[in-house]
């Protein structure tokens, strides 16, 4: 489990190892220069012979390319330097490396208009490091370096950029102007929120971790967290045997209409391939005959109806199911009738349960009230625009800004666990909040939730923790699709292939993938 680093909380860590740890700010800057050069080279392979280009800002993302430019010579690369400045500006530590660079015969060229001199030595170059803004930088990029940024971007090189590309919002993800595309990002110490939500995850090509010698202890206090495959593997249940069927769990899905049957069917396929032991899919009695044989492993329930969707008066017989854990509302339909039955069931079987889809419409305005009245967890799974519901807000301003959106409402709340569907998916609890690296946007076609709200509620009757269920539920969701659109290309992907590469997901997770690296966050 790795960190997740507000701009802010990272310039706190900084200042803790340098003022209270005595750590001179010249040694983390040596220390990220040199990780960044050895992520580049990782990247690249052997950079003798090879022309590199550092662009670097005044601060100290510029003193960061300045160091990876001293070891890109000591590689034995053609390295020129571009300062989008003065050299007189320069202030403390990057003053001191860009001293170094002279010492060794490598000149700074300064940059303060427009130059074709730099667009051409970018058109030349096989590597371009982008040094400009680091972490701090909000907002948008304007004049000199919208350009400069413009220029990198229209150049066949591979870019790595230093910290976050730069025109990308630490804080946010977000790009309100040019920002670089790069091939690689080398970040310090913990990635932060701008590599993790989109637009920023986009530019950010693949990321690399730098240890910077930030101590370890100072994490533990972070609120934002992404998973990896360790963390996931430690959730899955293990099957030791000997063991019975129900052992690993009865899931009861309450879910279909007559307009919506396939939202059923999905999920009772997500729950199988993640590992329930029985599935209960409960649907209007009158769909019921309609559905024999297309989820065979599923047992089929009928509930009263009024409309094509359920109605009231079912619970008794399905609380004689006994289930250990709920799913609630995949397809089940706009109706009065479905709604009653909704806040008739949740209020009658006080288990685990997780809410999605039509279930979200029947609860929304009930949601603290029904939290008052159940003793067992809860997860809801909205998109952006079912999040609307909930909170009033518009669907186009939640998805943009979904980790403030997702803390605000979670952390008011006991016993509720947010899955705020979408790039990323994060989910949120009254006090950590996780952010998905798996998935891909072939994922973004209707009944890929169905078969989410399966594989969590799997989980959940399986005995895992309703926080657990929801972060391991939705990591291997992703990667399912994942290994899917490698398959099948993201394009052609349907929810249903993502409840058949489950399978695949769960082995690889398990199992851990042939190409494994810690220091990659997954983005």
């Amino acid at each position: 489990m790795r960190a997740i680093l507000s701009p802010d909380e990272m310039r706190e860590m900084d200042e803790f190892t340098i003022k209270r740890l005595g750590v001179p700010d010249a040694v983390l800057m040596e220390s990220a220069g040199r990780g960044c050069f050895s992520a580049l080279a990782e990247m690249f392979g052997d950079l003798a012979g090879a022309s590199v280009v550092v662009v670097a800002g005044k601060g100290n993302n510029g003193g960061d390319g300045f160091v990876m430019a001293r070891y890109a010579s000591f590689a034995g690369a053609g390295v020129r330097v571009f300062l989008l400045g003065k050299r007189s500006e320069l202030k403390g530590s990057p003053k001191v490396y860009a001293g170094v660079l002279e010492k060794l015969g490598i000149e700074i060229e300064e940059i303060t208009a427009k130059s074709e001199a730099f667009k051409d030595a970018l058109a030349d170059a096989d590597v371009i490091v982008d040094a400009i803004f680091g972490t701090g930088f909000s907002g948008k990029a304007e004049g000199l370096f919208a350009w400069a940024i413009e220029s990198i971007n229209a150049s066949d090189g591979f870019v790595f950029s230093v910290d976050i590309p730069s025109g990308v919002d630490a804080g946010t993800g977000r790009v309100l102007g040019p920002a670089v595309a790069a091939d690689a990002t080398g970040t310090m110490a913990y990635p932060k929120i701008g590599h993790m939500i989109y637009p920023g995850r986009l530019y950010a090509g693949e990321l690399f971790i730098v240890d910077i010698g930030i101590p370890p202890i100072l994490e533990s206090s972070a609120r934002r967290w992404v998973p990896d495959r360790e963390d996931i593997a430690g959730i899955i249940p293990l099957r030791l045997g000997p063991e019975n069927k129900s052992s690993f769990g009865r899931l009861l899905i309450v879910a279909g209409s007559w307009q919506y049957s396939g939202a059923a069917l999905l999920a009772a396929r997500g729950a199988l391939r993640a590992g329930a032991g029985i599935v209960y899919l409960a649907v209007p009695e009158s769909l019921k005959p309609h559905l024999i044989g297309k989820v065979s492993e599923a047992i089929l329930v009928g509930l009263p109806e009024e409309g094509g969707s359920i109605a009231p008066g079912g619970l008794k017989e399905l609380k004689g199911l006994r289930p250990d854990a709920l799913v609630l509302g995949p397809g089940l339909g706009r109706t009065q009738g479905a709604k009653s039955a909704a806040l008739e069931i949740l209020d009658g079987l006080d288990i685990p349960a997780i809410v999605d889809a039509d279930g979200l419409w029947a609860i929304a305005g009930e949601l603290d009230d029904i939290l008052k009245r159940r003793s067992s967890p809860l997860i809801i799974t909205p998109h952006p625009g079912e999040m609307a519901l909930f909170t009033g807000g518009n669907p186009a301003e939640i998805d943009e800004d979904r980790l403030r959106v997702a803390e605000d409402f979670a952390s008011s709340r006991d016993n509720l666990i947010l899955v705020l569907k979408g790039g990323p998916t994060v989910i949120a609890t009254k006090d950590i909040t996780y952010l998905n690296p798996t998935g891909n946007p072939g994922m973004a076609v209707g009944g890929s939730g169905d078969v989410l709200a399966g594989v969590i509620g799997s989980l959940l009757a399986q005995g895992v923790s309703a926080e657990d269920s929801a972060l391991a539920g939705v990591y291997l969701h992703g990667l399912a699709g994942d290994i899917a659109a490698d398959s099948l290309g993201e394009a052609s992907l349907i929810p249903s292939d993502i409840a058949d590469f489950l399978p695949d997901a769960i082995i690889e997770t398990t199992e851990g993938p042939e190409d494994d690296d810690s220091s990659h966050t997954g983005v």
